[in-house]
């Protein structure tokens, strides 16, 4: 009886500690929310993020297309990205700025 008592009692003790690492190996998530700014984009502005856009989707600059209506670039006639979101992602983009705007 001693003997399926310990044995019991070791098995219990390896489960909670197995549950107890995997519960604690979980990685936050990270959330990346688009921030909304002013609708009106300055001339220079404008550049910038067209510049940034034709960098990071590698496509040039003449395949880009900005529509005012939607607010939103179109790369290559198919891929959309809304001018929030273009704005947060260069907003964020630190080492685009410190690479391409010396």
């Amino acid at each position: 009886m001693k003997n399926l008592n310990t044995y019991v009692l070791k098995i219990t003790i390896v489960v909670v500690l197995s549950i107890s690492s995997l519960m604690g190996c979980k990685k936050d998530e990270i959330k990346i929310e688009p921030v909304t700014k002013t609708t009106e984009v300055s001339e220079i502005e404008f550049s910038k993020l067209l510049q940034f856009i034709s960098i990071t989707t590698t496509a040039p600059k003449d395949q880009i297309v900005y529509n005012e209506k939607t607010k939103e670039f179109v790369v290559y006639g198919w891929y959309h990205k809304s001018l929030a979101d273009v704005q947060s992602e260069y907003d964020a983009a630190n080492e685009y700025k410190a690479t391409y705007e010396k």
